[in-house]
């Protein structure tokens, strides 16, 4: 009879174990999942983090073109020579940024398309070509500027022509 006792209670200390265990698995599962959901919520900060730095790339941007171009548009008292030297140094700026990737990827589309006009503007206006001249003091001036206008060449003279056809236009609206 006492055998029976102890396989009975052998018999208790196995189901206790394996409902251990049991529970032990179930705990595991639980971390394993609250650890993939944490993830998955990192993952969302950090693009939500890159969507505000891709807002916030642009919004500089905008306003440094705008500001430089105003500049080079209000210049009443000058020439304009230093308002297009940095418009220059800008559009060099911005060009290195785009030639070594550091420019997000949602803001490269429209920083590369508003460099492009620039250039073809500029391109499209011989006073310009002097200044840029002089303001070219060594092989390095202006190199990664050169390298976007070769990356971007046929982008380039397809919105010169689109500006000169516009050009073209305005001068033959009746007044």
């Amino acid at each position: 009879m006492t055998s029976n006792v102890v396989e009975a209670m052998m018999t208790d200390d196995v189901v206790i174990s394996a409902c251990a265990a049991l529970l032990s698995a179930f705990a595991a599962i639980l971390s394993a999942l609250a650890a993939v959901i944490g993830l998955g919520f990192i993952g969302w900060q950090i693009r939500q983090a890159r969507k505000t730095s891709d807002f916030t790339t642009l919004q500089a941007f905008l306003k440094d073109a705008k500001d430089c171009e105003n500049a080079l548009m209000s210049d009443n008292l000058g020439d304009g020579r230093k308002a297009f030297i940095e418009l220059m140094n800008f559009l060099e700026i911005y060009a290195v940024a785009l030639n070594k990737g550091l420019v997000p990827k949602v803001s490269r589309d429209v920083i590369r398309l508003k460099l492009c006009d620039s250039l073809a503007v500029i391109q499209n206006a011989p006073k310009w070509h002097v200044v840029l001249e002089e303001a070219i003091s060594s092989p390095e001036t202006f190199e990664e500027l050169q390298k976007f206008m070769t990356k971007n060449k046929c982008r380039i003279v397809a919105l010169q022509k689109a500006q000169a056809a516009l050009d073209a236009q305005k001068v033959d609206l009746p007044r």
